[in-house]
């Protein structure tokens, strides 16, 4: 177990998410993950369910689709190594804002949301770690959607 453990950290940590986390603290969070394979077109999280888990990318990219009336389900974003989804598990609502699909074989490091929790309640300075990561993680979102919606309404381009 302490094996499996290492090893996870040490996947964990050639992240951008988890490079500068404290070993003892990469450990314990490892601790509680699974490292999960999804195939190409593999649902990891559906909008507007329960979010179960919160995954860390190690190698892939997943499409974020948001379903829109009259259209359909639309790609907003995708995402790659070390960046997050299902970051919904830590909230008290937990529901998926968005549904996200492997593009490509995706590996994930992923925590179930009840350990999560359960660690960074017993453990603040496991969640003075994962907190500023996830908002970073946020940050990065909306500045990739500020771009888009940018160059969507840029001078001269009505996109309705």
């Amino acid at each position: 177990m302490r094996a499996m453990t290492e090893t996870l950290c040490a996947l964990l940590t050639q992240t951008w998410f988890a490079a500068d986390m404290p070993e003892d603290i990469c450990e314990r969070l490892s601790a509680i993950g699974e490292l999960k394979e999804y195939p190409a077109g593999a649902a990891v999280v559906s909008e507007g369910t329960t979010c179960r888990e919160l995954g860390v990318i190690l190698h892939g990219r997943i499409a974020l689709r948001l379903a829109l009336p009259g259209v359909g389900e639309q790609t907003i974003l995708t995402i790659d190594d070390g960046d997050l989804f299902g970051w919904s598990a830590l909230l008290p609502e937990s529901i998926a804002t968005s549904t996200g699909v492997t593009l490509v074989p995706t590996t994930a490091l992923v925590f179930d949301r009840e350990p999560l929790a359960a660690l960074m309640a017993a453990n603040p300075e496991i969640a003075s770690a994962i907190y500023p990561r996830v908002l970073v993680a946020v940050t990065r979102r909306l500045q990739a959607t500020r771009t888009q919606l940018l160059d969507l309404y840029r001078a001269g381009h009505e996109p309705w």
